[in-house]
């Protein structure tokens, strides 16, 4: 099989198992995320519960109203409406309940166990309980309240049975969700280690079967472009794009070989012709014959060769007349060269001693200077220093303005604070008095409770008259921090002047310290000056020395080089 297609084959199945991970983790994911059948079913369980607790299927709130209806009849006209709205909300949610799919047991137990007592409780109310109170009689009324306790306190059980039956089932449903959470987790880490262990399969397969080989190919290749034999014969066995590959090298190196055996034989025969040639020119020059030229052709490829030489031999033969006539000169300018160095010496001698005399000068100069500049640095580290300490007095003044401010405002919150002490302890009186009115209102059975409200009474009247006191404290204390507020802030004005002023002087020092900073720096810039002068002149006169000795030289050099070039004249006239 060809690399391409197990590549394509592998790359399928790896695409295959990855989606179908992803589908199986989605599907399984479906049923336990928000919106999924088990939050579903948590969710109509959640709501099972808030429905049989009171309203609308527990029938609290209608038995409160019945007993309202039988302790005040004449309420029964007002409460009518309210019964039948509570009754359509209950058969709307039994009815609900009926056609929902939660499961079978609870269900029967909200729509049949409490809803059996609950009929018994809406059709004494129908049919005996509210006719009777429509009869003003009063004896039939309290009958029919006492079987319509009864059958709320059977329903009452039925609700407790059914409340902890849905609860069990919500717990019940919470641990299936998180057994198939897990499990899923368990498949999905299943699924991926199974795609894991492809990926790897098919990475050893391409790297077995494709890199090797391929790298094998290359070094053959590297070996050949630096000349050497390649050697890939194991590869072209293979039937697959490898072996192609290895086949097609394996031809290319033959044919490379080939031509580059004729081409090596043909340039060999050319290049022993041009050498001949060239090695007898060089042989006449190195004798000193510069006259003699290459006459005879070279290949194309050594034209420009033969043309280089014979150039190079005419420029030879025109610079060593040159130089002859240049080495006649060169010995008369060695000779004044020589004069004029040794009076450079001299003279240089002389500028020297005054050189020293004025650096020692410039360097007491400076000495003065850097203890004035010493000292004016100084004096600006003081102005500096007084200038960061006025800022942080200014910078604690703010402060405590900033603190006089939350401390006047935490006085107006105390004002509030009063303020609704003072009110509550109205309303506090208030209701004393009202109790005290009840109270007499009931005679002989409200006297404990009129003595209660007449202490209520004076503890409110108490906190009024301390929340009034308070109020006037504040209002005192708030004029004192305004004045003090005040004070501080006139304190900071005055210190903000302080610190203009301090800036002002700082900077006047911190420019005298520049300036004399400046004036250090241009006179050691000055004895620098004087004392690369200095160098420089022992270094001229030590030149001098050297010119001399190198004019002498110079002179003997170019004797010498004269008679060189008077030898290649004996060899032009031979």
């Amino acid at each position: 099989m060809s690399i391409r297609r197990l590549t394509i084959t592998a790359g399928a199945i790896l695409i295959a198992l990855t989606l179908l991970s992803f589908a199986y983790g989605g599907w399984r994911i479906e049923h336990v995320i928000m919106g999924g059948p088990i939050q579903r079913e948590s969710q109509e369980a959640s709501d099972l519960i808030a429905d049989i607790l009171p309203p609308p299927v527990y029938v609290i709130e209608p038995y409160l109203v019945a007993n309202k209806i039988a302790r005040h009849p004449e309420t029964l006209a007002a409460n009518t409406q309210k019964l039948r709205a509570l009754r359509e909300a209950y058969d709307a949610r039994q009815a609900y309940w009926r056609d929902s799919a939660i499961a079978s047991d609870l269900q029967q137990a909200i729509t049949r166990d409490v809803d059996s007592s609950a009929q018994a409780f809406w059709k004494e109310l129908d049919s005996n309980f509210l006719p009777a109170v429509r009869g003003g009689d009063p004896v039939a009324v309290n009958a029919s309240f006492e079987r319509l306790s009864a059958a709320y306190e059977r329903h009452r059980d039925a609700v407790d049975r059914a409340v902890e039956m849905a609860l069990a089932y919500q717990k019940h449903l919470k641990a299936e969700a998180e057994r198939k959470i897990a499990l899923t987790i368990w498949q999905l880490l299943g699924l991926a280690s199974l795609i894991g262990a492809a990926t790897i399969g098919f990475v050893v397969f391409v790297l077995r079967k494709v890199i090797r080989p391929m790298r094998t190919i290359t070094a053959a290749m590297n070996v050949m472009a630096e000349g050497g034999e390649a050697n890939a014969e194991t590869e072209t066995l293979r039937q697959d794009e490898i072996g192609d590959i290895a086949r097609a090298l394996a031809g290319i190196v033959t044919y490379v070989a080939e031509k580059a055996r004729r081409e090596s034989e043909a340039q060999a025969a050319i290049q022993r012709a041009v050498v001949s040639a060239l090695g007898e020119a060089l042989g006449r020059l190195r004798e000193g014959v510069l006259h003699h030229r290459i006459q005879s052709a070279f290949p194309e490829e050594y034209a420009q060769l033969r043309e280089d030489y014979n150039a190079a031999a005419d420029a030879m033969e025109v610079a060593i007349a040159a130089v002859r006539d240049t080495t006649m000169i060169l010995n008369t300018g060695a000779s004044e060269i020589a004069e004029a160095t040794s009076d450079l010496s001299v003279r240089t001698e002389q500028q020297a001693a005054r050189v020293e005399e004025t650096s020692a000068a410039i360097s007491a100069l400076t000495e003065r200077v850097r203890r004035a500049a010493g000292a004016s640095s100084h004096a600006a580290g003081i102005m500096t220093e007084t200038d960061r300490q006025a800022a942080e007095n200014a910078r604690i003044l703010e402060h405590a303005i900033a603190a006089m401010e939350r401390v006047q405002n935490a006085a107006g919150e105390i004002d509030q604070i009063v303020g609704f002490i003072d009110g509550l302890a109205f309303q506090t009186n208030m209701l004393a008095l009202n109790a005290s009115i009840e109270a007499g209102r009931a005679g002989e059975a409200g006297k404990g409770f009129d003595v209660v409200a007449n202490a209520v009474r004076a503890l409110a009247e108490r906190s009024a008259e301390a929340a009034r006191n308070i109020k006037a404290l504040t209002d005192r204390s708030s004029e004192e921090v305004r004045a003090g507020a005040q004070l501080v802030l006139s304190s900071g004005d005055a210190m903000k002047a302080i610190i203009t002023k301090v800036s002002d002087g700082s900077v006047l020092v911190g420019e005298i310290a520049a300036s004399a900073d400046d004036q250090t720096a241009g006179i050691v810039q000055v004895r620098e000056a004087i004392a690369s002068i200095d160098e420089m002149t022992q270094k001229n006169a030590a030149m001098g020395e050297q010119c001399n000795a190198a004019a002498r030289l110079l002179r003997a050099e170019a004797d010498r080089l004269q008679a060189l070039v008077n030898r290649f004249d004996a060899a032009v006239a031979a």
